[in-house]
Parts: structure tokens; C-alpha cells; sequence
């Protein structure tokens, strides 16, 4: 019963985080959609900033799960066996299908983010939530690289933050804008990185393609 009313309370918290916004959100407000009183969502959270990180673990949850269901973990290093790219291409399209299916969940993420830019407790979890999908992306690449033909100058963590911070770039774009293609975005991102894997660009003047024409 009590687990149960645990995860009513971080549910309400969620649809009630993704609807209104942190600022304007109250433990009252997430008690009254969780049909319970102020006090008993305050005695499983003490505070807002707590529900806020539970919300967003709680609705990360299918995303990880569908993720796992492609044999690929978000913590657990890549199996010996693994093509690195072939896990890369994968990320890239289930980037494509969270941004579909989980807006809300990257709308309270960003929320969260702009929230820890003046709030040391929400910075902290924000920083975890990075490192860990940075450490992610990050085995990946170093995967990549040590099939590469030539090391490149940059490490697999700076990849990692590019890649990273691209790709939240395109979510943003798409959640301030739904008319902005983020599948070809995404598309040509996974291009770019497939072809610094691979060292096959073909673009004119670009390494591994054709001359520009004069």
C-alpha cells in the first residue's frame, strides 16, 4: 500500500511537472492530483526538488526498458562480442522514437536543467543524469575508435559531449518547434559520426571524397 502510494504521488508529480513547470507547480498542487494530503506527500518527499527527480526517473523508466530490449545497457559495458557500430546506428534511431514517444519526458528534463542552473540539490542530480548518458555514449565511441584505422586527436569523452549535446540540441528545437524535422537532424548527425567512424565522407573537398569542382 505504501509503495503504491509512493508511486501515485510521483506519477501525479510527473503529468502535473509536464503541465505546468517546475515554478508553477506546488506540493499541494502534486498532492491534489495525487488524491492525498499535503502532508503524506511530504512525508515520502521532502521536498519539491526530490518529487522533481523522482518524476523524471520514474518516466525515464520505458525508455531504458527499450533500450535493454535492444541489448543495449545504459550502465553495463558493451558485450565482447559487439559491433560498436552497429550499436551507434541503434542509438541513433531510438533517439528518433524517445523524441516521438517521450516528450514529456524531455520537456521535464530540460525544465530540470534550467532549474539546476540556480539550484545546487537540482545541479547535482543534473550532473548525474549527464555524466551517466555521457559514460554511455562514451563506451560506444571508445568501441568505435579502436576499430578505426587512425585514432583521432579527440578522446572518446569529448566525442561523448558533442554527440550528447547535439543531440539535446535537436530535442529543444524540436519541443520549441513541432514544424522542425528533427528525423533528418538526427539522420544527419548519425551521417557525420558514421563517416568519422569510417573515414568515408564522400562529400566534395572533404576527406575521402571528391575534389570540389572549379
Amino acid at each position: 500500500m505504501a509503495d503504491h502510494t509512493k508511486d501515485r504521488i510521483v506519477e501525479a508529480a510527473y503529468r502535473t511537472l509536464v503541465a505546468h513547470g517546475y515554478h508553477d507547480t506546488s506540493m499541494k498542487d502534486i498532492a491534489r492530483a495525487a488524491g492525498v494530503a499535503p502532508g503524506l506527500a511530504h512525508y515520502y518527499f521532502e521536498t519539491k526538488e526530490d518529487l522533481l527527480v523522482a518524476a523524471i526517473e520514474h518516466a525515464c523508466r520505458p525508455a531504458i526498458e527499450a533500450w535493454d530490449a535492444a541489448g543495449i545497457s545504459l550502465t553495463a559495458p558493451l558485450p565482447e562480442d559487439a559491433d560498436p557500430l552497429a550499436f551507434a546506428r541503434t542509438g541513433f534511431e531510438l533517439a528518433k522514437q524517445e523524441l516521438k514517444a517521450y516528450p514529456g519526458v524531455l520537456q521535464l528534463t530540460f525544465d530540470m536543467f534550467g532549474v539546476g542552473l540556480h539550484n545546487p540539490k537540482i545541479a547535482a542530480a543534473v550532473r548525474a543524469f549527464i555524466d551517466e548518458r555521457r559514460a554511455f555514449i562514451a563506451r560506444i565511441a571508445q568501441g568505435v575508435i579502436a576499430g578505426m584505422p587512425a585514432r583521432p586527436e579527440a578522446s572518446a569523452d569529448s566525442i561523448a559531449a558533442a554527440l550528447w549535446a547535439s543531440l539535446h540540441g535537436i530535442y529543444l528545437q524540436k519541443l520549441m518547434d513541432q514544424r522542425f524535422d528533427a528525423d533528418a537532424a538526427i539522420d544527419a548527425l548519425s551521417e557525420m559520426a558514421i563517416a568519422f567512424a569510417t573515414g568515408a565522407t564522400g562529400a566534395p573537398g572533404a576527406p575521402g571524397g571528391p575534389p570540389k569542382e572549379r
